[in-house]
């Protein structure tokens, strides 16, 4: 822990540094802000809401970057490294474990855990106690606090909660009565009143031969209930009191303080701790997500019975499920909110709620499956990558809970169907527009509007007593215009109850003219339907045209700029303008450049579809086809100015479709690529549904090399899983290969094995079918890695070799360079230095030749593995520095990830140390945020090799636990062989010690 850079857990605290040398405000609300999401970019917005609590000036992105500025110098003053990323997601810090305390507090708590399950307790307590020693008081308490920090905080403080129980537990149970003592004092500072603790305490103290302690606290316990509640000593805390006074020890009467053999002396200190009187640790508090209950709710009294009675079964069966829907503004939300708060008591382990935005931009089901697992506290670096071991783990962590979650606002079954319990006493609601017919054992509840009993008791509840008469014509007629729909309803009795000099009467005939009651009423399904018609209407013929192919097209947020194919910029911005003005689109965020991206509510997209005459929406469709053409030609383009010849088939056949006028440089299509990210896969889901198919596949194998330099492996899933779909749609055999290559090399990143060989065994043989030589090398090299990996290394020779004769015969000098180098490996694999180095030596000079610095970069990789065969460490050294630069330089993280382990291996054969250290903690980072377990473990596995050299035991099984979990994930069971026998053989060097 020596090694500590930064603290949060308590005032902020940069380690180890002499005096406060960072003093201004911002930048160290800045700091704390990219510490509590460390290695992850923040956007700009989220530094924003913390820097200015959800006000920032207009000037707040500039602002940002000059606090970032500050920051950089300030920390380069003290001594520390800069590792503050930027890139168009905003800013990151980039911390090793072991250098952030709380990084390091969460990893011991997995490893306490882990020790624990192993029946290893009193490492476990060891292990728990370091955690607890790195609490310093409230996170970040010397801030002042933050809103957009809440979450991050409430996460760390539940977790310290669960530790403090745990550690108690583990200190009775082995006898460390002093640092049991310590707990306890700890917890009846904030619960005075518990007689079970103060009992515990006493007998504990007693245990510990501290007598006098023990008489104190009770004396103390006796005044506190007396003076405070005015009640007696029950019968137990007296019993411990008459002990303490005849200064025996119990003889442990329950299981939670039991007799243990004391002859081990305890290793831990008596006041260790971050206090000598910390602050109380309640039990583990359960989420309890559920937002504010409306106080004036009312109306839908069957249906909370129905669901009460539904939610609360005991149904020996199956978990109760409940899908509440209706259309917008029913009060779906509303009614689900009261349910819960009403059954709170039933769901003692917590409730839970997601915001699934089915009518905006859907969350990723994937996405949620995190932030559930996240809050049942299990730890980040824990949760799967892959969403389908996601869902079982969340099955798995609710089998024994009895939570609820309320899952609002669901697009359809397949979002939500992930996140549904198997077995247990938990119970899921589920609000939509949609009735969900199709999700597996659901109980349906449809709303409609309100019954006009209903609708007149809201209005009157939310205007305030006296300010309607319901027997009234003009409350008749404002429910009448308001259609019974409850949202509806709640804004006018709002505004009723804001304005007392707005009449009911006034306010009814208002609502008489149609073409302004969107602004009387600005939701309800069909309010929204009857304004965005009149809206329509109104609208010159350029900005119908814009928003018919905006229907067609924003299945997601899009800028404006993508519009730009169908009319010139300056047309789309005053259209955009007119569209934002009318509320038939909305601004969704502002990136950091201050470019705006735009959002169409899902109903406003089919209304735009469904309008204009026939001629009009064939010409929607041409239009759509149209951006898509530009856009396809503008992301092949980009792609070609990539730092590096990317290793696969193009997606297209001849020249580019037009020269540019103003040619992309390699950071200029980087930067690119990354601000419209966002954008792709929802045009290739919208190219598929307009029946737009060739676009479709074509995009989606078009933007294949940013994906393979950024290690977009989500991104490359939801692309070309649709894309593969629209290919075969089309008929284009070609296609359909090549986005089964692309899948298949995607699943073996991801050490997908099944996937990765059906995928390139179905590239081949359409290849082969449609005689595509280069195709046949790129595939028969997927196949080599696949069978390599596996351990044949016969059949990935030869699959290697038929690669190198297809890029020959091509004349593909990039794919030759790749292939010999493939071959090299599995010479290598087999002690043949000789013509091992002999291919390499091929391979780099072509690639040095070609000016491929990525392909050189990948050879370097090789190059340092022969010379750490042949011993030559120092040379290895060289080709991997240089491999790093280039990989870095490129912004190519996850091949960087694997030059560091293999950098980091390397330096440890070399005795150094520390460096070693430092690039292999890089590595697990780098590898655990990409989803890559197979670098995160060989770097976790190297590093729990070197604190066993330095005697770090602990360390060591921290790592190689790591390392084991990170194999499993994988299936690749020789590698967790390997590492369980370092763990053995850990343990018999200690056990000779």
């Amino acid at each position: 822990m020596d090694s500590l850079r930064y603290e949060i857990l308590g005032p902020l605290r940069l380690g180890h540094v002499q005096g406060q040398p960072l003093k201004a405000s911002k930048p160290r609300q800045l700091l704390a802000t990219l510490l509590l999401h460390p290695n992850r970019f923040v956007s700009t917005d989220l530094i924003a809401d913390a820097l200015w609590e959800g006000n920032p000036p207009r000037s707040a992105t500039a602002n940002i970057r000059t606090y970032v500025r500050a920051l950089r110098g300030v920390l380069q003053e003290a001594g520390l490294p800069t590792p503050i990323d930027t890139s168009a997601a905003g800013y990151s810090i980039e911390v090793g474990v072991d250098e952030l305390d709380s990084s390091m507090f969460e990893s011991l708590l997995a490893e306490g855990g882990h020790l624990r399950d192993a029946d290893e307790g009193r490492q476990a307590m060891q292990v728990l106690s370091r955690a607890y020693s790195l609490w310093r008081g409230h996170p970040l308490e010397d801030l002042g606090g933050s809103a957009a920090w809440e979450g991050s905080i409430a996460r760390l403080e539940a977790q310290y909660r669960s530790l403090v129980d745990t550690l108690l537990d583990l200190r009775l149970e082995y006898a460390d009565h002093a640092g049991a003592a310590v707990l306890l004092s700890g917890r009846l500072t904030e619960d005075p009143y518990d007689e079970q603790l103060w009992r515990r305490l006493v007998d504990t103290l007693l245990a510990a031969g501290r007598t006098s302690e023990a008489r104190a606290a009770y004396t103390k316990a006796v005044r506190t209930l007396a003076d405070e509640l005015g009640v007696e000593p029950g019968p137990d805390l007296a019993a411990a009191g008459a002990r303490a006074q005849n200064g025996r020890s119990a003889n442990w009467p329950d299981p939670g303080v039991p007799r243990v053999s004391t002859t081990e002396p305890s290793t831990l200190p008596a006041t260790e701790g971050p206090m000598a009187a910390p602050e109380l640790v309640e039990p583990h508090r359960p989420p309890s997500q559920l937002p504010l209950d409306l106080a004036d709710f009312s109306g839908r009294e069957q249906h909370l019975e129905q669901l009460r009675d539904l939610v609360c079964g005991r149904d020996p069966v199956r978990p109760p499920i409940a899908v509440v829907s209706g259309a917008p503004g029913t009060g779906k939300t509303s009614l689900a909110i009261r349910l819960g708060h009403l059954v709170r008591e039933s769901f003692p382990d917590g409730q839970i709620y997601l915001d699934m935005r089915g009518a905006t931009e859907p969350r990723d089901s994937g996405g949620a499956l995190t932030d559930l697992l996240l809050s049942l506290n299990v730890p980040d670096f824990a949760v799967p990558p892959d969403p389908e071991r996601r869902s079982a783990m969340l099955r798995s962590e609710l089998a024994s809970r009895r939570v609820l979650i309320i899952l609002d606002d669901a697009a359809a079954a397949s979002q939500i169907a992930p996140l549904m319990p198997g077995t247990g006493a938990s119970a899921v609601v589920v609000t939509s527009r949609n009735r969900l017919m199709d999700l597996a054992g659901a109980d349906s509840m449809p709303l409609d509007t309100f019954e006009d009993s209903e609708a007149a008791e809201l209005l009157q509840r939310v205007a305030g007593t006296g300010r309607v008469d319901s027997r009234s014509a003009a409350v008749e007629e404002i429910l009448s215009a308001c259609g019974n729909l409850p949202l509806a309803i709640r804004i006018v009795a709002s505004r009723l109850a804001q304005r007392p000099d707005l009449s009911p009467a006034e306010l009814a005939r208002r609502l008489r003219d149609e073409t302004h009651r969107l602004d009387e009423l600005s939701i309800g399904e069909l309010a929204v339907r009857t304004s965005a018609d009149l809206s329509y209407d109104s609208l010159s013929p350029a900005e119908a045209r814009l928003y018919r192919l905006i229907g067609r097209f924003a299945v997601g947020v899009f800028s404006a700029r993508v519009l730009e194919p169908v009319a010139s910029p300056a047309s789309v911005r005053r259209s955009l303008d007119r569209l934002i003005e009318v509320n038939l689109v909305q601004i969704s965020s502002v990136d950091a450049t201050g470019k705006a991206r735009y959002r169409v509510h899902d109903l406003l997209r089919l209304h735009a579809i469904g309008v204009g005459e026939e001629a009009e929406k064939a010409q929607a469709l041409k239009d759509l086809a149209t951006l898509l053409d530009a856009l396809l030609d503008k992301v092949r383009r980009a792609a070609a100015a990539l730092p590096f010849v990317y290793f696969g088939n193009p997606d297209y056949e001849g020249p580019l479709r037009s020269p540019d006028p103003a040619p992309f440089t390699d950071a200029d299509a980087i930067a690119w690529f990354d601000s419209e990210r966002s954008t792709f896969v929802p045009a290739i889901r919208a190219a598929a549904q307009n029946g737009l198919h060739e676009y479709a596949w074509r995009l989606a194998a078009a933007w294949g090399p940013y994906l393979d330099m950024r290690a977009g492996f989500d991104d490359w899933n939801e692309s070309h899983q649709p894309g593969l779909i629209s290919a075969i749609a089309c008929g284009d055999r070609r296609g359909e290969a090549i986005l089964h290559r692309n899948l298949g090399q995607l699943a073996l990143y991801r050490d997908d094995w099944e996937p990765a060989w059906e995928h390139f065994t179905q590239a081949a043989a359409i290849f082969a079918e449609v005689g595509d030589r280069l195709g046949d090398g790129v595939a028969a090299v997927g196949l080599g890695t696949w069978l390599r990996e596996r351990g044949r290394l016969d059949e990935a020779l030869a699959q290697y070799e038929k690669a190198v004769e297809a890029f020959v015969e091509v004349g593909d000098k990039n794919g030759e360079a790749s292939a010999r180098s493939a071959v090299a490996s599995i010479w290598l694999a087999r002690n043949d230095t000789v013509t091992a180095g002999r291919y390499m030596a091929e391979a780099f000079l072509i690639g040095v030749r070609l000016g491929d610095k990525h392909r050189e970069a990948k050879i370097r990789r090789r190059i340092a593995a022969l010379r750490t065969q042949q011993g030559r460490h120092d040379q290895a050294v060289r080709q991997l520095q240089a491999s790093l630069a280039i990989f870095n330089g490129i912004g190519d993280d996850h091949c960087a990830a694997y030059a560091r382990a293999e950098l980091g291996a390397v330096l440890m054969a070399l005795g150094q140390d520390a460096a070693a250290r430092k690039m292999l903690l890089d590595a697990i980072e780098i590898g655990h945020r990409l989803g890559d377990r197979s670098v995160e473990g060989a770097a976790a596995h190297s590093l729990g090799r070197l604190h066993a050299t330095t005697g770090n035991a602990d360390f060591a099984r921290r790592y190689l636990n790591r390392a084991v979990r990170s194999w499993q994930q994988i299936g690749n069971d020789a590698k967790v062989a390997d590492a369980r026998a370092v763990l053995t053989d850990l343990g018999t060097d200690l056990a000779a010690g």
